[in-house]
């Protein structure tokens, strides 16, 4: 009798691992109504991944015979909507779950309904192919959102009811405002506090810690959209980022220095107390195409002895043909430093003789070109740009400091394409 009992629960457990309408929170439940567009605008961890699969599950289940996946990039539409921990193989029953072809990128059904996965970077795709129902994730990531929608609108013609989820991260971009404004859009809004119950206590004490009451807290978290103040150098859209696979090409590329230049810099603190400057330490390379990344923001509170290790560290790492250091503070003693901590690479000394903000301006140009990529995400650096010059008119953006002096070395060097006039240095 035990045995029969523990095999029960066993199956009671099974089953409601896979009843989403008793797990899922009111607002991730597909809204009723007759509307085309279900916009999920949330923060990081809300669980939109895991939303986004349900809706395709229930669809196929109620009969949707032709779906179309969409990420950013065909990995991230490989890795996130299929193959992830939320993802659509992930939130199948072993006995219902689709088989997988990746080759073809297609899910298939056993009753035949067929799920197509595409990348954002090519809408080109989506000409031909026809649906009755598609999944959008992070939409205001793609590079041309407008152009994605168009392509697979002209495609969502089967059937008498057609259906289109979208999650994405909110941030300012006129697509996602127009959609928004759609009498058959329904637009469910959500935080990353909203899935506390699922994350570990740790990750939101931290997040919370970090991003609490910023800018990029409000749109990465709570799933806010954060408009653009022009009075910053920076706006939240300009800062690139690289996809997974874009970053393993561009760290790999690294190996081999003919095909570009990597550079350190430092906006060093000379002191060390409660109230001292952070040292911004930033690492970028540039490659024979002129185009910049931002491969490490290394920029930390301590003692001279300490920063210089990790900056001569980052050096030899990343085998940096240059070390730029500004020695407003310091003079020739950081030279001194440096080269006592054992650093081997040529150090050039810059000085500042203008204002941070009238030397910033031309490297966010260089953002608003769309020739500056971050190659990973980096929260704090990024958050003192989206708040500079506003929030830095006392104290010092130490991190955009580095950063400026970096890819202002980086533009003047003699294989850039396009030389970029630095003036006001």
């Amino acid at each position: 009798m035990q045995g029969l009992e523990l095999e029960k629960s066993s199956r009671r457990r099974s089953k409601d691992r896979y009843n989403w309408l008793k797990q899922a929170r009111d607002n991730q439940k597909i809204p009723k109504g007759n509307w085309l567009f279900w916009l999920i605008l949330a923060g990081r961890g809300f669980g939109k991944t895991r939303t986004g699969a349900e809706a395709v599950r229930y669809w196929v289940k109620k009969g949707y015979r032709r779906i179309a996946l969409i990420g950013h990039t065909h990995a991230e539409t490989r890795q996130v909507m299929v193959e992830g921990e939320s993802g659509i193989l992930a939130v199948h029953h072993p006995h219902d779950k689709p088989a997988y072809e990746p080759s073809k990128r297609q899910l298939v059904w056993k009753h035949g309904a067929m799920a197509q996965l595409f990348s954002a970077e090519n809408p080109e795709q989506l000409r031909g192919p026809q649906f009755d129902a598609a999944w959008i994730d992070e939409f205001a990531k793609f590079h041309d959102p407008d152009i994605v929608l168009d392509q697979l609108l002209f495609g969502l013609r089967l059937g008498t009811k057609p259906r289109l989820i979208i999650t994405t991260t909110p941030k300012p971009v006129p697509s996602l405002k127009k959609l928004m404004s759609r009498d058959d859009c329904v637009v469910t809004r959500g935080t990353t506090f909203d899935n506390s119950q699922n994350l570990s206590r740790e990750f939101l004490r931290s997040v919370k810690e970090k991003y609490g009451k910023t800018r990029l807290g409000a749109q990465e978290l709570m799933g806010e959209i954060v408009e653009e103040n022009q009075a910053m150098l920076w706006q939240p859209n300009d800062i690139l980022h690289a996809s997974s696979e874009q970053a393993k090409r561009i760290m790999g590329s690294l190996q081999n220095l003919s095909v570009g230049r990597v550079v350190l810099a430092v906006d060093p603190a000379m002191s060390h107390d409660e109230d001292s400057d952070e040292t911004g330490i930033i690492v970028a390379y540039m490659d024979r195409d002129g185009h910049f990344y931002v491969l490490e923001d290394l920029s930390l509170k301590a003692k001279v002895q300490d920063w210089s290790r990790v900056v001569v560290d980052a050096a030899h790492s990343y085998n940096v043909e240059t070390v730029v250091v500004e020695v407003n503070q310091g003079g020739e003693l950081i030279a001194n430093v440096l080269r006592a901590a054992g650093l081997r690479k040529a150090i050039k000394a810059v000085r500042a003789s203008s204002s941070k903000a009238a030397r910033a301006l031309p490297i966010a140009m260089l953002y608003q070109q769309g020739r500056v990529t971050h190659v990973h995400r980096l929260p704090k650096l990024e958050e003192q740009m989206i708040n500079f010059p506003g929030d830095y008119k006392e104290r010092s953006p130490d991190r955009v400091d580095a950063l400026v002096w970096c890819l202002i070395h980086l533009s003047t060097l003699k294989d850039t394409p396009k030389p970029l006039f630095v003036w006001g240095i």
